[in-house]
Order: structure tokens, then sequence, then C-alpha cells
């Protein structure tokens, strides 16, 4: 049988399991109220000042003068949205690039062809970093020109267009 001393400990303990509860019910419904009538705590977006750093309108700017009126200029595109991929037969390849992007695509205005990416980076030797050899392997096996150019103060249009004209 049940002794004394264990009923003396059971009534704390079922009174202290009785608040938890209670206080793990009021916390759903705060949590309730807050989503549904607080919103701004669940949508905590803010519209960036600008679409572009420095760095990549100052090289936008340059590529579209270099390409001229036959080409279209997007940027900031999903690879995904550049490559086919089954992913339900390559389900472990399309995720290994579903959340990479490269930041400019270059397009023919007439068959909306794609004639290369670009990657705008920060130093040559990023090219050699690991998941930047994977991308370049990605791209070179699907036949797509993947070009990059390293940030710069300022982009000359000549030279943009000397390293474009092999996929142009």
């Amino acid at each position: 049988m049940i002794s004394s001393l264990e009923k003396l400990l059971l009534k704390p303990i079922a009174a202290l399991a009785i608040i938890l509860i209670f206080i793990w019910f009021v916390i759903k419904i705060l949590e309730w109220i807050e989503r549904n009538y607080i919103k701004s705590s669940y949508f905590p977006y803010v519209k960036k000042s600008h679409f572009f750093s420095e760095d990549e309108k100052r090289f936008y700017d340059a590529l579209v003068e270099a390409m001229g009126p036959e080409f279209m200029v997007f940027a900031k595109c999903r690879v995904v949205d550049l490559l086919d991929v089954d992913f339900q037969k390559h389900f472990a390849a399309f995720k290994r690039v579903q959340s990479k992007r490269v930041d400019f695509v270059v397009v023919r205005k007439g068959d909306g062809e794609i004639a290369c990416a670009i990657v705008l980076g920060d130093a040559l030797h990023q090219r050699f970093e690991k998941e930047s050899l994977f991308l370049d392997e990605v791209f070179s096996t699907a036949g797509l020109p993947l070009i990059r150019f390293e940030t710069q103060p300022v982009y000359s249009v000549v030279e943009i267009q000397r390293a474009l004209v092999s996929c142009l």
C-alpha cells in the first residue's frame, strides 16, 4: 500500500504537473493570438533598399552596354531555372544545386536562348573553392558557359565583350 509519506509527496507533484500543463496551455493560446493578430512578429519582412550591391550595379551597367540590344541580361537567377534536372530520378543532384544562384544570365532576345551565366566574385581565388569548382563542372557538363569576373571598382565594356565573345 501507499505510505503516508508517498501520499504527501504525490500531492505536490500532481499540483506541479497541473500548473505546468496550465502554463503550457496559456503559452499556446498567447502564441496563437500573436500569430493571428500581431503578424509583424511572424512576418518580419522588410523591403531591401536596393536590388543590387554596388559591385553588382556597376557590373550590370557595363554588361548591358557590352551586350547591346540583341541580348537581355537577367540578375540573380537560380541554377535550377537554367539547367534541367529530373529530380525524381536524380534527387540528390537536384538538391545539390537547388539553392545555388548565379549573378547574371545573358539571353538572346530573338529566340530566348541562354547564352551564358556569369558569377561576379570577390577574388579569383574563390574560383578554386570546392563549391565553385562544383558549379564550374555542373555548367560545363550541361554545356552552358559559366564565366567568372572579379569585382573591380570600374569595369571595361571592351574587356567584358572580349571575355564573352566565345559564348556569344
